[in-house]
């Protein structure tokens, strides 16, 4: 039985965090990642929170015997401001996670009055890979330069990568390197010195230089 564009949706939250256990469905987000623009800006959009939020170890934070009172989940719920888009439905995911931090110490932000707005993410809609190796990435227009999130699966455990950026120039702009791991998806926020007007094309290579994961970029 095929599932629908928002029964995968609601995996989305999982995928990212490397928790779905079923083999089938994992298979099904990822075939329709490759066909989903949407929903690969979604993944693109939580990457960053949930890669921060696997590096919490509630062991260290939690104080010993110490137990949050029962109404402790729900007045944090009330004082976190709305989701933006693309978080709403993955919340849950990692709510358990969120509160168990919150249960080692309760901290009083004092919030503005209106956030600032979210950066515009822009969807690359064909990101090519190797056999093995699933990927997908948004882009971020900078005064700077171009900011490239990448999320993939699949690359070897332990080897080193590198993401370089193409100008009109000729010129290959370094973006930063990072390192696979084995079964996980993974998150990265890469940047280059080149404006996304000047930029063609993005590629990410392994130590021997062999290109893995490529997309053109969308003018």
């Amino acid at each position: 039985m095929s599932r629908t564009h928002d029964e995968l949706r609601e995996s989305l939250g999982a995928y990212v965090l490397g928790q779905l256990d079923d083999a089938d469905l994992l298979r099904d987000v990822e075939q329709h990642l490759a066909a989903c623009a949407e929903c690969r800006a979604e993944v693109a959009e939580i990457g960053p929170l949930a890669a921060a939020l696997k590096q919490i170890d509630l062991d260290d934070i939690r104080p010993v015997g110490v137990v949050p009172p029962p109404e402790l989940d729900e007045r944090i719920r009330r004082t976190l401001p709305q989701p933006v888009h693309g978080l709403r439905r993955w919340a849950p995911a990692v709510g358990g996670v969120l509160v168990g931090a919150a249960a080692a110490t309760i901290v009083v932000v004092a919030l503005p009055e209106h956030d600032p707005p979210a950066p515009t993410i822009i969807t690359v809609p064909k990101v090519e890979s190797v056999d093995g190796v699933t990927a997908s990435a948004g882009l971020v227009d900078h005064t700077w330069g171009v900011e490239i999130k990448l999320t993939t699966k699949g690359l070897p455990a332990g080897e080193r990568f590198e993401m370089w950026v193409e100008g009109d120039d000729g010129k290959a702009y370094d973006a930063g390197e990072f390192i696979g791991v084995k079964g996980k998806v993974i998150t990265c926020d890469m940047s280059a010195s080149v404006l996304l007007a000047d930029a063609k094309r993005f590629k990410v290579v392994d130590a021997r230089g062999t290109e893995v994961i490529a997309a053109d970029l969308p003018s």
